[in-house]
Formats: C-alpha cells, sequence, structure tokens
C-alpha cells in the first residue's frame, strides 16, 4: 500500500517529466533562483476509516503546488505563470491514480487539482502562482 511519501515522489517526477521546468523541488527550493521552477509541498493529510474493510483506512493528501517564473515585463510574467500553472496541473491529472497509488473512493477522486491562485506577495520581476492538489488513497491501519 502506498504512503503520502510515494504519493509526493510521484508528483515531483511527474512535474519533473513535463521538461516545463529547470528544477523541481519537494518543499523550499533554498536559494534557488532559476525559473521557472516549480516546488511541491506536503499541507497535511486527513485519515478515514474505510467503510468495506476495518484493516484498512481512506487517507487524503493535501499539497500545494506553487509555479515561479521572472519577466522584466509584470503581465508577461503573470501570464507564464498562469500558463505554467495550467500545464503543471494537466500533467498531474494525466495519471489520476498516480501510477496505482491513488484510487477514486467516497472520500474523493483519486486526484483532484483545485483553482489556481496568484502570490502578490513575491518580490518583482518574479511571480508566483499556486494551485492545491488533494490525492485519495487505501493504507493500512
Amino acid at each position: 500500500m502506498p504512503s503520502a511519501a510515494d504519493v509526493l515522489q510521484d508528483l515531483l517526477q511527474t512535474l519533473r517529466g513535463t521538461g516545463l521546468f529547470a528544477l523541481v523541488s519537494l518543499g523550499d527550493a533554498g536559494t534557488a533562483s532559476v525559473v521557472p521552477r516549480a516546488s511541491v509541498w506536503y499541507d497535511g493529510q486527513e485519515v478515514f476509516p474505510s467503510d468495506d474493510d476495518v484493516a484498512n483506512r481512506w487517507v487524503r493528501l493535501r499539497a500545494r503546488v506553487t509555479v515561479h517564473t521572472r519577466s522584466e515585463n509584470e503581465s508577461e510574467a503573470i501570464l507564464r505563470a498562469a500558463d505554467l500553472s495550467e500545464a503543471a496541473g494537466e500533467a498531474i491529472l494525466s495519471d489520476p491514480y498516480r501510477g496505482k497509488r491513488c484510487l477514486d473512493l467516497p472520500i474523493g477522486r483519486a486526484t483532484e487539482v483545485g483553482r489556481s491562485e496568484m502570490s502578490f506577495a513575491s518580490k518583482r520581476p518574479e511571480a508566483e502562482m499556486s494551485f492545491t492538489v488533494r490525492c485519495h488513497f487505501e493504507a493500512a491501519e
């Protein structure tokens, strides 16, 4: 049975495999300033009892994908971040079952991607956009 680490690692590899980003990291990329780059952040998980097997539990993993880009023109940076976020979300949804790690469960679909949001806290000329990802899987008790 998969773990949260397995699912996060799959999200990371999926984004790396797109070829869209110069760097993809789990958590903070440190002092990296290369762009475009993406970060996968662990936001937590919820555990539910399984309806059909008392030895298993259902898990909802919450993650956030943050996309960074840069341009001297602010509107170009925003548009580029939006394009990259959309492409990243599509790549994640291209295999919603994460290589058979995730399942459609009563608590949610195998993988769900939320709407993208612009962060206005980043310093110009850098643009930052993020979206949520929820993955559902079964784990042993």
